[in-house]
């Protein structure tokens, strides 16, 4: 009986094998996972440094291609290097005021589009004289380069040639220069800025003098500079007789 039994597990445990390797057989060996996949570092996200030998951006010069002056300017034009340079600036202070060129040249009588620039008229004169003059005598109370804007604006803060109206009522005139004048600006020496520093004596004393414009002998002394003498203003550096100042 033992034998016999025995005999009954052998041929069951064949048959479980040949089962089992028909099984396998149907279905294909057994996956093995896949190894996880290695994460790619993130790019830097600063860019690659340049490199050392690339070349620096050249500054424009707007000289470089340009006709030289034709002549030596004292007023508003004294920096200009080249005759490029000089319609620079010259834009550059129209847009400060507000105005075009009209405003202070006068056209050609042959040709009406365009300027007879040499010529001089009351507003050129005054306008290089404050360039040349008034400017000169000043600084500005934080260091900034002195601009016609720190001056030729209207209320709204835009540019404008009579800031202190035209014609000037006294009260406004005299609100601005208490408060904004003596405040923004000072002496070329670095004083104080007053009334008498342009106007010879404070306002309401018998000295005071309210015009200042084209009046040199009135401004504060510049440094390294002897104080002017009385005589009027220098003839400017054109010499041209003044022309009347065209309409606005």
């Amino acid at each position: 009986m033992v034998a016999s039994t025995r005999r009954t597990l052998a041929v069951a445990l064949r048959s479980l094998t040949f089962a089992l390797a028909g099984l396998v057989a149907a279905c294909g060996a057994p996956v093995t996972p896949a190894a996880p996949a290695r994460a790619k570092p993130a790019a830097s996200a600063a860019a690659a440094p340049a490199k050392s030998g690339a070349p620096a951006a050249k500054s424009i010069d707007p000289c470089d291609e340009s006709k030289p002056l034709e002549k030596t300017y004292t007023g508003l034009l004294r920096a200009a290097r080249c005759d490029q340079e000089r319609f620079l600036i010259m834009a550059g202070i129209a847009e400060q005021l507000g105005v075009d060129c009209a405003y202070c040249h006068v056209r050609l009588a042959d040709d009406p589009k365009k300027f007879d620039y040499p010529v001089m008229t009351p507003r050129k004169e005054i306008a290089n004289w404050m360039g040349r003059e008034l400017m000169a005598s000043l600084r500005t109370t934080d260091a900034s380069p002195m601009k016609c804007s720190q001056c030729h604006v209207d209320a709204l803060g835009k540019p404008k040639a009579k800031f202190l109206g035209d014609p000037r009522k006294p009260v406004p005139v005299q609100e601005w220069m208490a408060t904004v004048m003596v405040n923004r600006f000072r002496t070329a020496d670095g004083d104080k800025l007053r009334c008498k520093s342009c106007h010879a004596d404070n306002f309401t004393k018998p000295g005071w003098k309210p015009k200042v414009i084209l009046q040199t002998a009135q401004l504060p002394p510049r440094r390294g500079m002897q104080p002017p003498e009385g005589a009027p203003t220098p003839a400017p550096a054109e010499g041209s007789p003044l022309a009347p100042s065209p309409t606005p």
